[in-house]
């Protein structure tokens, strides 16, 4: 099977990493980035609208998924029988020629779907445009994929896409997935492939195995000569136009930047290496598929693996895969991680990617107002019988794209988790067992720990500071201490990254209404560093941390006054007192409401 990019014409003068000979007459001088990839067919796009509380989500139905991929699988066979196993765009380059970048795995071994279970196949058909697609994938959390930009830009993966999951070959059908939305770095190039990451959040969980990405603390991961190993299903050959039918791997040592950008500009004729957010893998290819090891087109998307995390994303690579001295060059992720992680632990009410405000009325009726970014939507009627609640916040506690609610009951003292399940939103009401609801304080700031399940902080009368690492199903283990006798009378409240580095922060107002900020290190032993004041005055009588709010990608928090007045207060992703940005009005009249979350 073969990818090709937008636009295409059925024969390719340049390839991209992504998958595969296909048209797209790229500038000779510019990267053959890694295109998507080979053939589906669109075959409609018939879907189902869940209940409440999945407002605004759909889901595909499984025929309809089954017929894209049935005529996907169609269309690259004829593609294939039609292209011969040479062109232009599979002549391997030579040193010197000023030719353009492409890839995929040649020189690997098979592997099975059993040793790589995160990895999908991400397929793309939309006949009325004749553009056809394929990518690699890296399931993330649940109901996420990681992937490259290149693979999802300018395309509308909800209405043509197709995940498929837990096969080895390309051939059969796994778990099949339709994509609720797509998200790429906002600063993706096109013409250089820069910036190259994506985010695909499915209609549905998954319940394969999903890998975390590489963090602030992993920098070790991407010392030059670690080996990675790269996961596809992209061309085994740089003088053939058909994908491999069964997933494929290699290992590969990773290339100080200097030596990748010396070898690919030599090769290329000008810098398309970017160093910092890019990375290279592998030895100098030899010119021909003998002795060379390396990515291409079909691979694009796809995970580079080290430390049982994601460390890179198949990007680009010289034209035909192969020239001599060429290397395969992947995203860096870590320095993404922090632009990334929001969009994989985002939670809200209507699936839009962004934090929605929930209020309850003194009647018990619960309503949720959906965010526009940086105004509300109209209040939605949620339901009767809220009366019960201490508190409340929203939370997905094992990532399966739920809307789920962690409160406190009045009647029994206890803390109960509402578990939405998250293709019927019907509601689950679990009682925990391992967290105590007599704490002062209740916070879930997101994976405080850095183990990928999202963590409960809280803080008991005498001041301590605890954080109750989650286990992924709503239970929590053993507490940990982060601060003794500090938070006395303390609010804690925050979710999402607010400094900016990828990792969630905590927030506290005490006493004298200055509000603190403790940031995220990712350790489980030592979950926050010092604080530091971020604001003063904060006299508020409501304060919800919901998570990213504008859909910026930063966490930001919503605050209501004495007279009733809600405000927005945008995170800036700075560790400072300019944490927040310029406050924005949202409603009056907020005074109705006895609970805000």
């Amino acid at each position: 099977m073969i990818p090709v990019k937008r636009g295409f014409i059925r024969r390719a003068v340049l390839f991209c990493l992504s998958g595969a000979a296909l048209a797209l007459a790229l500038p000779a001088a510019g990267p053959a980035l890694a295109v998507n990839g080979p053939a589906l067919t669109g075959a409609g796009t018939a879907r189902t609208t869940v209940g409440n509380p999945v407002a605004g989500k759909t889901v595909t139905d499984e025929a309809t998924l089954r017929g894209r991929v049935v005529s996907a699988g169609r269309a690259v066979a004829a593609q294939q029988s039609e292209e011969p196993a040479a062109t232009a765009a599979t002549t391997p380059s030579t040193a010197g020629d000023k030719g353009s970048p492409s890839p995929f795995i040649i020189g690997g071994t098979e592997t099975t779907i059993a040793s790589a279970p995160w990895m999908v196949q991400l397929w793309y058909a939309d006949e009325a445009a004749d553009e056809y697609y394929f990518c690699g994938g890296t399931l993330v959390a649940p109901n996420k994929v990681l992937t490259a930009a290149h693979c999802v830009n300018g395309l509308d993966w909800r209405s043509y896409g197709v995940v498929n999951a837990g096969v080895t070959s390309t051939e059969s059908n796994g778990v099949l997935a339709g994509v609720a939305r797509q998200w790429q770095h906002r600063s993706y190039d096109d013409a250089t492939v820069r910036n190259d990451i994506a985010v695909l959040t499915l209609d549905r969980p998954l319940k394969q195995q999903w890998l975390r990405l590489a963090q602030t603390h992993d920098s070790a991961l991407y010392k030059a000569g670690t080996t990675a190993t790269v996961y596809g299903w992209g061309l085994t050959s740089g003088a053939s136009d058909a994908l491999a039918t069964k997933l494929r791997k290699v290992s590969l040592p990773l290339v100080s930047d200097t030596a990748c950008n010396t070898s690919m500009k030599k090769i290329l004729g000008r810098d398309y290496f970017v160093e910092g957010g890019m990375i290279c893998a592998g030895t100098p290819a030899t010119g021909s598929d003998a002795g060379t090891k390396a990515t291409c087109s079909g691979d694009s998307g796809g995970p580079l693996i080290a430390g049982g995390k994601v460390i890179g994303i198949v990007s680009w690579g010289v034209e035909g895969c192969t020239a001599k001295g060429a290397y395969s060059v992947f995203t860096k992720v870590l320095p993404y991680t922090g632009t990334a992680t929001p969009r994989i632990e985002d939670t809200d009410y209507n699936y839009d990617g962004r934090a929605d405000l929930v209020a309850r009325a003194p009647s018990g009726n619960l309503f949720v107002q959906s965010s526009k970014g940086t105004s509300l939507n109209p209040a939605v009627y949620v339901g009767p019988g809220w009366q019960p609640l201490s508190w409340a916040l929203q939370t997905d506690v094992d990532r399966d794209g739920g809307w789920d609610i962690l409160l406190r009951d009045k009647n029994d003292g206890r803390l109960h988790l509402m578990k939405s399940d998250p293709l019927t939103g019907a509601f689950k009401n679990i009682v925990l067992t391992t967290v105590s609801g007599a704490y002062a304080s209740y916070a879930i700031p997101g994976d405080v720990t850095g183990d990928g399940r999202p963590d409960l902080v809280t803080t008991d009368t005498a001041g301590n500071g605890w954080v109750f690492p989650g286990k992924g199903n709503g239970e929590y283990n053993s507490r940990v201490k982060f601060a003794t006798g500090a938070l006395k009378g303390y609010k804690i409240f925050g979710r999402g990254d607010y400094s900016g580095d990828g990792k969630p922060d905590l927030l506290v107002r005490d006493t004298l209404n200055r509000v603190f900020l403790y940031r995220g290190t990712g350790s489980p032993t030592a979950p926050f560093q010092a604080r530091i004041t971020v604001r003063t005055g904060w006299t508020f009588t409501s304060l919800i941390a919901s998570g990213d709010v504008t859909g910026d990608g930063l966490a930001d928090v919503m605050a209501r006054d004495t007279a009733g007045t809600l405000w927005l207060y945008p995170g800036t992703g700075k560790a400072s007192a300019d944490i927040f940005g310029a406050r924005k009005q949202l409603a009056t009249g907020y005074n109705k409401y006895n609970l805000l979350f």
